[in-house]
């Protein structure tokens, strides 16, 4: 006799579960990303070296691995506090399919264009922090590494965990869950000197993220737009930062 096994029940997770997740997951990400950054630059005993291992965070090599280590403890973090109530799975990480891969070009083109009507009304001067670390990547793996370690862990967290989570919680307003974690997304970004209209660029593509993620059921075309997107904004800001 076959053993029939019971379908698994969608556990609903509480908003309090939900919003404690997203806040130690980037305070957990800002605490392991500083402890690589004295791992690779030596412990400050002063001061006046505080302020210099500050300064050496803009070498390429430091921001390229701290970063991706940072954007990793996300993931991590965010597993921790979810993974009872939802796992990978659910949260839209199933198995890699080619049709996403199409999906998530098709993604990446919206959020293109997004960006380009968002950079026709930004300044020169709304960029000037993301400028001062593009500045000093110069090694070809710099930019792709923190592109792919950011795309596959802020969709798996926002898009992933938090939106799934959000649309548990209130069934009938997507939209809610859409622009909750859109803004939680945009929010995570302020540490890059955003202005406020960068700001409102950061809720508008995570809500096309989101979208993306509800249409295609997976969280892949957005990782795949994610990281194509951030890939082609650091090699934008080296070319300009570095004069080409």
């Amino acid at each position: 006799m076959t053993e029939v096994t019971e379908p698994r029940i969608a556990l609903r997770p509480s908003g309090w579960r939900l919003l404690f997740m997203l806040i130690c997951s980037y305070l957990g990400a800002q605490i392991v990303a500083a402890i690589a950054l004295m791992l690779l630059v030596g412990f400050p005993t002063s001061l006046a070296e505080i302020r210099s291992v500050a300064g050496l965070a803009q070498s390429g090599r430091q921001v390229a691995i701290t970063s991706s280590v940072g954007e990793l403890a996300i993931f991590a973090i965010a597993w921790l506090f979810m993974h009872r109530r939802m796992t990978v799975r659910d949260a839209g990480l199933d198995r890699p399919h080619i049709r996403y891969l199409g999906d998530g070009v098709v993604l990446f083109l919206f959020v293109l264009l997004a960006s380009i009507v968002f950079g026709l009304l930004l300044h020169t001067g709304d960029v000037r922090s993301q400028l001062a670390v593009a500045q000093d990547l110069h090694g070809w793996w710099e930019g792709p590494l923190i592109a792919v370690s950011a795309g596959f862990a802020e969709e798996v967290t926002f898009r992933g965990y938090l939106l799934t989570g959000l649309r548990r919680m209130w069934p009938g307003a997507t939209w809610l869950a859409v622009l909750l974690s859109s803004v939680g997304f945009a929010l995570a970004h302020v540490a890059w000197g955003l202005q406020p209209l960068q700001f409102v660029f950061y809720i508008a593509l995570g809500v096309l993220l989101a979208i993306g993620t509800i249409r295609s059921k997976s969280v892949w075309p957005a990782i795949v737009a994610h990281a194509g997107w951030d890939a082609l904004a650091f090699l934008l800001l080296m070319a300009k930062a570095n004069g080409v």
